[in-house]
């Protein structure tokens, strides 16, 4: 399996420090994000992608995956097509799209109808630009908040055009259990998301008595060793893309140092 480096947290970084970065850690390749204050990002996107690709490919880096906006629900946004043609012609073969959140009021499967339209329109872009849609497991309230709800989403389009990314700390949250989930989504399993998450006690005496710590792989409730078993069983050779995400660390050298601790605790459970 392929590891790659979600770069959300390197806004105002250049191509060429992303690749050093990536190098260093010793990643594969990235999962890019075209968002807002990125080098490459949806309002540059048709001339910066394939420089940074020059970039990072002569570092032999991939990638296999690019991540929009957490808005970008709609094909038919300008931004949204210009991202797809640029990354159809560059090769990159995944793209994530951004989220549906219910809300309170709204009728849950009326707007699982409105969202498998939306994903009508992405799967005619991915047979244009020979693209992957992927909806990510995000849990809350979100549509596709495990893998039950990503398959009443995903389920009968195209699995070459219509993918699942799973996200197992996510899923923790929402008591999916894994052996379960990769049943649920066979078929349509294309990016799994890493990262660890744990309850805290809250000290707040007006909300939850819990709160979330996103953590270091070897501290929360995953048990990665176990879940790149259950991976690896299940076939699954697609990527791992490490998110960076640290509820202690908001500077980027802070992340950064948390990431190679990771990176060498994944290593090793993937040897």
């Amino acid at each position: 399996m392929q590891v790659i480096y979600f770069t959300k947290f390197l806004k105002g970084y250049s191509a060429a420090q992303i690749g050093e970065l990536a190098k260093n850690l010793k990643f594969d390749g990235l999962d890019l994000a075209i968002r807002a204050g990125q080098c490459v990002n949806p309002s540059n996107v048709t001339e910066a992608l394939p420089q940074a690709l020059e970039v990072w490919r002569a570092m032999g880096l991939t990638v296999p995956l690019a991540t929009l906006e957490g808005s970008a629900v709609d094909p038919h946004q300008p931004d949204v097509q210009a991202i797809f043609e640029a990354c159809g012609t560059a090769g990159i073969p995944c793209i994530k799209l951004g989220y549906w959140t219910w809300k309170a009021g709204q009728f849950y499967w009326d707007d699982v109808t409105n969202i498998r339209r939306a994903l009508d329109g992405f799967q005619q872009l991915g047979e244009r630009y020979g693209i992957c849609s992927l909806i990510h497991t995000h849990s809350d309230r979100f549509y596709a908040s495990n893998a039950s709800g990503a398959m009443h989403l995903v389920r009968g389009f195209d699995p070459r055009y219509i993918g699942v990314y799973l996200d197992p700390a996510h899923l923790a949250l929402d008591g999916e259990t894994l052996p379960m989930a990769l049943d649920i989504v066979r078929g349509y399993l294309k990016m799994v998301g890493v990262k660890n998450v744990r309850y805290q006690p809250s000290t707040a005496h007006d909300g939850p008595r819990w709160k979330t710590d996103w953590c270091l792989l070897s501290e929360g409730l995953v048990d990665w060793p176990g879940t790149i078993q259950l991976l690896n069983d299940a076939g699954y050779d697609g990527p791992l893309s490490v998110h960076g995400e640290y509820s202690a660390s908001e500077e980027t050298v802070e992340i950064l140092k948390s990431v190679a601790a990771d990176m060498a605790s994944l290593r090793r459970f993937a040897s």
